[in-house]
């Protein structure tokens, strides 16, 4: 039998696949390419069900990223793909020893993605990188911006948020009637010691507890990009922040540039930039160089 041979794009990005520790003794992965004499780090940090690899949009940035000499490394979180196992390295006594534990973004800990990052950034430091930029897509953005707000951390110089969602009130909006009674049966089943399991009834096969992280003004990650709130933690950031929307966002609940006009707001930014592509939606899908242009040019003032 004749065998008919795929034609796969032949654009290819050159790198190196990296391994990263982090605090907690989980081990993870990401990709880093650009000239190793670059100074400046833009760690790529994906959303939900997402993964260092699978989206087309941080390899169009760190393609425009590298031609202006910094480097890109687009990494996986715990919470990447939508289940996924995950290896934690446990030290018992003098050994140590491999737990393969199930993890993804429908079983991760929110607040957990502060070891993720920090084991990034001190990989890449021991790389010879001296500054980070932190570029988040989606729940990314609440992620980087998590992360700062409880770190800190000077040695990055701003954040980058693309398409930074307001998952709190958009699962009120698309649940309607039923979002009460979906939140009060996570509740219930946390309280039961059921956190980790899933229900029909609870959207995108999360686990109750991981929909509580979004659904819960209480938990963290539901303020953060509660437009409708004080954006307590985002108001705490310093550093340079450029927040990117497409005007088709799909996962919107008004018009974006009432979200940016929240942003300028309530911000406390040393600079704060915003832009809206035209004809993008919350992947930016076919409007990715246009992106990439704009997070260049930004990259370029702070620089």
């Amino acid at each position: 039998m004749k065998q008919t041979l795929l034609k796969y794009p032949t654009s290819t990005i050159h790198g190196t696949l990296v391994e990263f520790k982090t605090d907690d003794g989980f081990r993870l992965h990401g990709f880093l390419s650009g000239k190793s004499s670059a100074k400046t780090c833009i760690i790529y940090v994906h959303g939900m069900h997402g993964n260092f690899y699978g989206h087309s949009l941080p390899f169009v940035i760190s393609t425009a990223a590298m031609k202006q000499g910094f480097g890109f490394f687009s990494m996986n979180t715990r919470g990447h793909d939508l289940v996924a196992p995950v290896y934690y390295f446990a030290k018992k006594h003098s050994a140590t020893k491999k737990i393969k534990m199930i993890g993804g973004t429908s079983f991760e800990k929110f607040e957990e993605c502060v070891f993720d990052i920090r084991g990034a950034v001190r990989t890449l430091r021991n790389i010879g990188f001296r500054k980070f930029v932190l570029c988040g897509h989606s729940t990314g953005c609440q992620k980087i911006t998590f992360y700062q707000y409880k770190t800190k951390d000077a040695s990055v110089a701003g954040l980058i948020l693309l398409a930074p969602a307001d998952d709190y009130n958009m699962q009120r909006k698309s649940l309607g009637r039923k979002w009460k009674s979906v939140v009060n049966l996570c509740r219930v089943m946390v309280k039961q010691g059921k956190g980790d399991e899933t229900r029909k009834e609870i959207p995108g096969r999360f686990s109750a507890r991981r929909y509580l992280s979004i659904a819960d003004l209480q938990r963290v990650e539901s303020r953060i990009f509660n437009y409708n709130g004080r954006l307590r933690e985002f108001s705490k950031i310093t550093v340079p922040v450029f927040a990117v929307f497409g005007s088709k966002e799909q996962y919107a609940d008004r018009p974006v540039k009432e979200y940016l006009d929240r942003l300028q707001k309530m911000t406390r930014s040393k600079q704060f930039d915003a832009a809206i592509i035209q004809g993008g939606n919350h992947s930016f899908t076919k409007h990715e160089s246009d992106v990439a242009k704009l997070v260049v040019r930004w990259l370029r003032i702070i620089r």
